[in-house]
């Protein structure tokens, strides 16, 4: 299983950074996860501690004036806080966590991570609460037997390859004096599309590997074959010899509509610079998209030849996502 690696872009202290070293020993990264006692952690809260000292004050009050009311006073508070243990702990033990996936979104849009939770038959989860390390909380419950699906949100505010890092699950049900969390490391990773930004498009369109030029007219030279009708392909292209004897719909393709094919080269686009660039190209191969218009991307370290269509606009804007300004990719 490879390893995830996390960022910490926020402020973090070294106690804390041990801290979370030592959580990935002991919960490694998996898709699904299974709360136990090896993976849950419990302390008092604020409010617990707030109750600690004051059962403490009771108890002293109760020795030095020898008040029987008074420490059992203390003694109930402490009896209140030992049962909580029990039933924060019982409130996270047994829960399922696994991870369905993530849609692609743009730069400074909100990724929603689905997770899929499940818990034991007879039992209910109250109160809980979710989030990643750097996002907005997720609070539910969980009826006995019933699994729930429910999206986790983070920002996602740079281009590339976004991965949240742990998840944390905490919840201090019934009383509010006792926490009960774990840290969890889920395999999962976005992908952040470039921003898209109006631009000029180049003058001059490339054509392929060979470097020709067209001029984008839709020309009608030589047959060059058939291909599956597109919407938006003239009226006039289509095979209707083929269509009458249902063998499918198909468009007649001739050299010159070769030629049409945009191209959107990363050299071309020079008068853009670092991630203006990358924005630039995302804008034309969405306009491109939208108008129905066959383009492809040539970049210094791959080439995707023109298309239209669903999994084609993934494709490119993937490949802008991943593509690393300095080489390679990431």
């Amino acid at each position: 299983m490879s390893k995830q690696k996390e960022d910490f872009p926020a402020p973090i202290s070294a106690l804390q950074k041990r801290f979370f070293k030592w959580v990935d020993k002991r919960n490694p990264m998996a898709k699904e996860v299974l709360l136990n006692r090896k993976n849950l952690y419990i302390f008092p809260s604020l409010t617990g501690l707030c109750l600690f000292a004051l059962s403490f004050i009771l108890w002293l009050l109760g020795t030095s004036y020898q008040n029987n009311l008074v420490l059992a006073l203390s003694y109930l508070l402490l009896s209140l806080m030992i049962v909580a243990i029990f039933h924060t702990y019982a409130n996270l033990a047994g829960l399922t966590i696994k991870i369905l996936g993530v849609k692609p979104v743009f730069v400074n849009d909100i990724a929603h991570f689905s997770l899929q939770l499940s818990g034991h038959r007879h039992r209910n989860y109250e109160n809980l609460m979710v989030r990643w390390r750097q996002g907005e909380p997720a609070c539910f419950d969980l009826q006995g037997g019933q699994i729930l699906s429910v999206q986790i949100p983070l920002l996602a505010n740079k281009r590339g390859i976004l991965r949240p890092g742990k998840l944390l699950i905490e919840s201090a049900f019934p009383l509010g004096v006792i926490r009960c969390w774990t840290w969890v490391n889920l395999q999962t990773s976005a992908v952040v599309f470039p921003q898209p930004i109006k631009g000029p498009f180049p003058t001059q369109l490339s054509r392929g590997e060979t470097g020709e030029q067209g001029s984008g007219g839709q020309g009608t030279d030589d047959f060059d074959g058939l291909r599956v009708y597109r919407a938006g392909d003239p009226i006039k292209h289509i095979a209707w010899k083929h269509y009458a004897r249902e063998q499918g719909l198909y468009s007649k393709q001739y050299t010159a509509q070769l030629q049409r094919d945009c191209w959107l080269n990363w050299d071309e686009f020079s008068l853009y610079q670092g991630e203006q660039r990358l924005s630039a190209l995302c804008y034309w191969a969405l306009h491109f998209e939208s108008i129905q218009q066959p383009y492809g991307l040539s970049l210094p370290n791959k080439q995707i030849k023109p298309n239209i269509g669903e999994q084609h606009r993934l494709n490119v804007l993937t490949s802008l996502a991943r593509l690393n300004i300095d080489g390679g990719t990431l």
